[in-house]
């Protein structure tokens, strides 16, 4: 009787089972599982499935109002820079051909310093000059001084003041400023005859004695753009910042070696290398704070004489006060023979510059031009990818740009802003019409012109957006774009 048998082990455990579960109910009676069933609708019909392979749409009349086509469109958004605080570094040949293009930049320079004190509010600016002499140990990154009854510096400095005009270092007001300068700029003509002037503002650049401190204000200022100018009647030598080259005699543009042997882009002594060096001066992401300029011989005339006793003609460029410049043959003297400085407009082009003819007749108005684009606001706009331009009557069609100034107001959609306005990136923006040819007061766009491919959005005049102004160009791709150039 003592004995269970194998039927009686399993009712037992089937019972325990069973009252534990109870006892589990039992102490959440109030916890249910419900089972969601979606909402659906029956659709009649049998589904269908294309077999067919993909295909694009295309409209050879590129008629891109329809958006079935499919042409890709590109936005590219700027900032206008701020225009109140700029170091600018003049780089100057002093080799023995440069004497009256010296007196020429000392004697019109008033119209440069013109566009940075009329300005509203005039610009913080600092001013450097040093030569393309790299071989003298007194010259290389050193900054010239300049000296007015006794005070003297290697800088100018002219800062805005608590009544809303400048104070220079010079004096009182900005007319002293161009006596120093024109003490500064006329660097002489007993320098080295092989121009490094690329070489001369890494130099410059990167010399402790021009940097600010912590504890100290020099030349160059953390906090403010920096702008390049070179000048010179020849095309640029620099090679290895770090190494001295052997001394190059060749006419013109004397080179330690040609841009295709210093082992390819992006190379020391490459026009790459100074460029990066250049952009990348004040800091990643911060490349619009810097831009060159080049004041040479464009690449236009190709008969200029030689001044060496070589017979072939050079590119370049030659000015006279009386008379005609020979187009060929020896140059006897009494001409201002300049030759073609393409490194410079390079440097120029790649970092948005400008670039000016040293044998244009009217200087002062391009110093003007100077000035204006180095009070830090920014006249050209590089497109990252090629338009396709589709000109009608004059106009650019197929390129839109929208403007919206610092004070804009927000907006959510067209509707909140003035007639004529749209909303681009929540604030009220003016369209503006783009040109094929220069405009006075306007915008145009340009693709090639003497420094070789812009492919750029040019403003002039009142057009030029204002300080921090927003800047957005769009416009159609053209897949087959050419980067070449006439």
């Amino acid at each position: 009787m003592g004995r269970e048998t194998s039927s009686t082990r399993v009712l037992g455990l089937g019972a325990v089972l069973l009252t534990a579960s109870l006892v589990v109910f039992g102490c959440d009676e109030g916890r249910r599982t419900r089972r969601v069933v979606d909402e659906f609708a029956v659709v009649p019909g049998q589904p269908t499935v294309d077999s067919k392979t993909p295909a694009v749409e295309t409209d050879p009349l590129r008629a891109t109002n329809d958006f079935s086509v499919n042409v890709a469109r590109q936005c590219d958004a700027f900032q206008q820079l701020s225009s109140r605080k700029v170091d600018i570094l003049w780089v100057v040949d002093s080799s023995g051909s440069m004497g009256p293009k010296q007196a020429r930049l000392a004697a019109n320079f008033a119209r440069f310093v013109e566009q940075l004190t009329s300005a509203n509010p005039p610009i913080d600016f600092h001013i450097g000059v040093t030569t393309m002499d790299t071989d003298d140990p007194a010259t290389r990154g050193r900054l010239r001084g300049w000296n007015i009854m006794g005070q003297g510096s290697d800088y100018i400095a002219c800062t805005q003041d608590a009544q809303g005009g400048l104070t220079c270092n010079t004096g009182l007001d900005t007319s002293s400023a161009v006596t120093a300068f024109n003490q500064m700029a006329r660097v002489g003509t007993t320098g080295s005859s092989v121009e490094r002037g690329l070489l001369a503002a890494y130099l410059a650049l990167t010399n402790p004695q021009n940097l600010s401190t912590q504890t100290e204000t020099r030349f160059i200022r953390a906090d403010a753009a920096l702008y390049l100018v070179f000048v010179s009647d020849e095309d640029d030598s620099s090679c290895m910042p770090l190494a001295r080259q052997s001394t190059c005699t060749a006419d013109p543009g004397c080179r330690c070696a040609p841009e295709t042997a210093l082992s390819g882009t992006g190379a020391y002594g490459s026009v790459a290398y100074f460029t990066r060096f250049f952009e990348t001066y004040k800091g990643y992401g911060n490349a619009d704070a810097v831009a060159a300029a080049a004041i040479v011989a464009l690449n236009g005339d190709a008969g200029v004489p030689s001044q060496f006793g070589d017979p072939s003609p050079h590119v370049g460029c030659c000015r006279a006060d009386a008379g005609v410049c020979p187009t060929s043959g020896v140059n006897d003297g009494g001409f201002e023979i300049s030759y073609f400085g393409g490194r410079y407009v390079q440097a120029a082009a790649a970092t948005g510059g400008v670039t000016v003819s040293i044998c244009d007749d009217d200087f002062s108005a391009a110093l003007a031009n100077l000035g204006y684009s180095a009070s830090g606001l920014r006249r050209e706009f590089r497109l990252s990818r090629g338009p396709d331009v589709r000109p009608m009557a004059g106009v650019a069609q197929g390129v839109t740009v929208f403007v919206a100034p610092i004070a804009a107001p927000t907006c959510m959609v067209d509707g909140n802003c003035p007639a004529g306005s749209s909303c681009r990136g929540g604030r009220c923006a003016q369209r503006v019409e783009v040109g094929l040819e220069q405009r006075t007061n306007g915008a145009d766009y340009v693709k090639c012109d003497s420094a070789g491919l812009r492919n750029q959005v040019r403003f002039s005049g009142t057009a030029v957006p204002g300080p921090l102004s927003t800047v957005e160009i769009c416009y159609d791709v053209l897949a087959t774009f050419d980067n070449g150039c006439p």
